[in-house]
């Protein structure tokens, strides 16, 4: 973080706002069947209507308050979702 705050141009010149949040941890789910995992994960969210850089909230895995985001940065589509940290090994798993 100290990185990002060195290096961060002040957020009025880019409409830019970044908050970490510490308190919880991110996993991701990459490949061609990414999206049909996570449909079984959370049947009640269409992730092939969720587009590339865009995101929502949703109970994963039983799960609530899962941040999924679909903006893939290894070069293979996936999903990213950001979950309580006590929650992250469930997930996982």
């Amino acid at each position: 973080m100290d990185h990002f705050r060195r290096y961060l141009v002040p957020a009025a010149a880019l409409e830019v706002e970044m908050e970490y949040l510490q308190d919880r941890q991110l996993l991701a789910v990459q490949g061609k069947a990414a999206a049909k995992v996570l449909q079984r994960l959370a049947p009640a969210v269409d992730f092939g209507r969720v587009g590339f850089m865009t995101g929502l909230v949703a109970t994963v895995a039983g799960i609530p308050d899962c941040r999924v985001t679909r903006c893939g940065y290894t070069g293979e589509d996936g999903f990213e979702i950001s979950v309580a940290h006590s929650h992250a090994e469930a997930l996982a798993r």
